[in-house]
């Protein structure tokens, strides 16, 4: 059996060290942000998961991406060891990614300074068949830290974007 939970954990060391690097790419923490207006809308037809990183815990875009995509990754081995016997869930292909952007989440959210970061993908949940759709991404959300949602294909789209709340 892999010890998936030691690769999570080496990596939040790694991610805990690059707090303080400025690398070429990443944005320096600033009280510059984007309004939500000035965010891309998001195309109906797919998933998508987007995250309001606070910034007290990643300090550039660079890292904010990072835990992001560690934080999906650990939530789908949670959710596929829970409903699929340990097989890993899949998403589907990668459309778009826009941010990580300086932003400001949301009031309902608590309205903190954020990295604005959306992933949106094909529809669907793959590598488990046996469970349906909406009970995967349930439990994915419910793996998932709170401030990382989850819009599905066809979800109406005001204001902030979340699934299955």
């Amino acid at each position: 059996m892999r010890n998936y939970p030691l690769a999570g954990i080496t990596a939040a060391v790694a991610l805990l060290a690059l707090q303080g690097c400025a690398a070429t790419g990443g944005t320096a923490l600033t009280a510059d942000t984007v309004s939500a207006t000035a965010i891309p809308a998001a195309n109906p037809a797919f998933d998508h998961y987007i995250a309001w990183v606070p910034r007290d815990q990643a300090q550039t875009a660079t890292v904010a991406k990072a835990v992001t995509h560690i934080s999906l990754g650990n939530a789908r081995e949670q959710a596929g060891n829970e409903l699929c016997a340990g097989s890993r869930l899949m998403n589907g292909k990668v459309t778009s990614l826009v941010g990580p952007l300086p932003a400001t989440a949301p009031a309902g959210a608590g309205g903190y300074p954020a990295w604005y970061y959306r992933i949106s993908q094909t529809p669907g949940l793959h590598g488990c068949s046996t469970i349906g759709n909406t009970r995967l991404y349930r439990s994915l959300r419910q793996n998932l830290p709170d401030w990382i949602s989850i819009k599905t294909a066809g979800t109406p789209a005001p204001g902030v974007l979340t699934l299955l709340e």
